[in-house]
């Protein structure tokens, strides 16, 4: 909502001016007009613009639209009208209505800008603070990467304490650490399988070495890498056969993202090849 008015009325319109036709074709001009301290006071510009403003206003019941092009347009004015001088001069005024909703909408904003002016005082307090003397807060210690990879992977209970993992993390090598990184989803895997053991507090997966364990069942676990010979003896069966096992070796041989090294293929390997299901 503007803090403007949306329109103006003229002073004792009911007085003065009486029609039974909302659009009457002429008003009524008193006398006593040129003797009133509204005409005395008012510059030329400003006479000829309350003329204008009664004869719209003969065809709003009294009311003149705060819009000053408007008015401009509609009264053949040479120049944007000002209505300052006629509402000082108390020609024209703000309805009762709209005055009350006016002053409503007022006392909002103030409200609305009270919360932030005390916010800028406390702003304004804080950056007059040095930043020796500001609270450090705990929660803004920072911690080494590699540790908080391992603590959010880390299956961690409530009771877990993170300062004393990362005492016990810190005397760790980097392979150590690196060790312990990769040993945290075979223990998963093993809570994983066993619901009813007791989570392991990490200061105890580390501190007491446990995750080496965990990352030697993880290397055992781990496919074998394929070797040439291997897909040596792949490529026999396929030859021979005229099959290929898709679901264990990928795509055949001459179809995309085949995984067999080019040196080992020969001409038409992969052609009408049947895919094998063992």
């Amino acid at each position: 909502m503007s803090d403007q008015p949306a329109r103006y009325k003229v002073k004792n319109w009911e007085q003065f001016q009486h029609y039974r036709d909302r659009n009457p074709p002429w008003i009524k001009l008193h006398f006593a007009i040129l003797a009133s301290e509204d005409w005395v006071m008012l510059d030329d510009a400003s006479r000829v613009l309350m003329f204008a403003c009664m004869l719209v206003a003969s065809k709003n019941e009294g009311m003149v639209p705060n819009n000053p092009a408007y008015l401009k347009r509609v009264a053949y004015l040479n120049r944007t009208p000002n209505f300052n001088p006629l509402i000082s001069c108390g020609f024209l005024e703000i309805p009762l209505a709209d005055a009350s909703a006016l002053q409503a909408h007022a006392r909002a904003v103030q409200a609305d800008a009270r919360p932030e002016k005390r916010q800028s005082r406390e702003e304004k307090s804080l950056s007059e603070t040095s930043s020796d003397e500001r609270p450090v807060s705990k929660s803004s210690k920072a911690y080494p990467e590699d540790f908080e990879a391992f603590w959010l992977d880390y299956p961690r209970s409530p009771n877990m304490s993170k300062a004393k993992a990362l005492a016990g993390w810190v005397k760790l090598s980097e392979q150590e650490r690196k060790a312990c990184r990769e040993a945290v989803p075979a223990y998963r895997a093993f809570l994983t399988s066993k619901p009813d053991h007791p989570t392991m507090h990490a200061v105890t997966f580390i501190n007491e070495r446990r995750f080496e364990g965990f990352v030697e069942q993880a290397a055992a676990s781990a496919p074998r890498p394929v070797t040439p010979q291997d897909w040596g003896k792949r490529l026999a069966f396929g030859r021979q056969q005229s099959k290929w096992h898709v679901e264990q070796w990928g795509p055949r041989p001459g179809d995309p993202e085949c995984r067999v090294p080019e040196h080992l293929l020969q001409p038409g390997d992969g052609q009408a090849w049947a895919v094998w299901e063992a």
